[in-house]
């Protein structure tokens, strides 16, 4: 498998112009880098290609080129608040501004855990379905090594990259289980890296594979029933949550501010209304990405 050379989702400084970082600049990323120590390890498990110092310079970069972008937004939101472009309209762009770089560079040092963790979702979501194809073949009398070899070409997706990456170790001379204890220490799925270690000892301790095997496809069925009824039960309190926030919100909060106005002797323009369904808007999209993102992957 390639390494993952492509730039991280929404980052504006790409990561092969990141890798050609002048020294004299890297003091910025070794900081931030050594504040979020776990960042390097983040980043091999997302298969980001690049270390943490240089990867932490591009993210204040990228932020930065946000912040500007995002002062022309702020400009624009104080001239429609104030009509003018005046103290008031200053301050709005420097809020706006200084909320996106912060917001940026966060979101640059939190996404390569982000990705390692789809990446696990990815394992969970075809893992069930190679276990049982490795069950299958080591009850038929198909040696570890060969089985492991069919999974990596198999159609698993991350599972059969990540099976490539053992067969890959063990034809460069190392054995099966350094091979499978690298693919522990290297996989952010939790199942997998259960799998791995059980099979690990297995071999060492020269017991039965297709019983460790079995005993994880059993554990992994179990756990991946759970959680669809763990998702069932919340997907109800979201459901009435986005139909408060959506529906019910939105309209009590109009009614409110032209009953309020009224009473103050002051009319409620259009800035408002559009402002406020913007709100709603914006609520509604988080909220349906939140529960979009909480969807068990056990199937695709």
């Amino acid at each position: 498998m390639n390494p993952q050379q492509k730039t991280p989702v929404m980052m504006l400084y790409p990561i092969e112009k990141a890798k050609r970082f002048s020294e004299k600049y890297l003091f910025v990323g070794r900081f931030l880098s050594k504040v979020i120590f776990s960042l390097k390890y983040d980043l091999q498990k997302a298969e980001i290609t690049i270390d943490a110092e240089r990867y932490c310079l591009a993210a204040v970069v990228s932020a930065l080129i946000y912040g500007v972008m995002f002062l022309f937004v702020g400009m624009a939101f104080g001239v429609i608040i104030s009509r003018a472009f005046n103290a008031t309209t200053i301050a709005v762009m420097f809020i706006t501004g200084l909320a996106a770089f912060i917001g940026m560079l966060i979101f640059h040092l939190v996404y390569p855990k982000l990705a390692a963790f789809q990446l696990a979702s990815l394992v969970d979501q075809e893992l069930l379905f190679a276990m049982r194809t490795m069950l299958i073949q080591l009850s038929s009398g198909i040696s570890l090594f060969d089985t492991m070899r069919s999974i990596s070409k198999s159609n698993y997706g991350q599972v059969s990259t990540e099976f490539s990456l053992v067969i890959r170790d063990v034809n460069s001379g190392v054995s099966e289980t350094e091979a499978l204890e690298k693919l522990a220490f290297r996989t952010k799925s939790e199942v997998l890296k259960k799998t791995a270690w059980q099979l690990t000892t297995t071999l060492k301790s020269g017991g039965s594979i297709t019983s460790a095997l079995n005993s994880q496809v059993e554990e992994l069925v179990s756990k991946q029933m759970n959680s669809i009824r763990e998702y069932s039960a919340e997907l109800n309190l979201w459901t009435l949550v986005y139909l408060i926030v959506a529906a019910a919100m939105p309209s009590l909060g109009i009614t409110f501010l032209v009953i309020a106005s009224s009473i103050g002797g002051s009319g409620i323009g259009p800035e408002a209304v559009m402002l406020i369904i913007l709100l709603s808007l914006s609520v509604q999209c988080a909220m349906i990405y939140l529960v979009r993102s909480k969807v068990p992957k056990v199937v695709k």
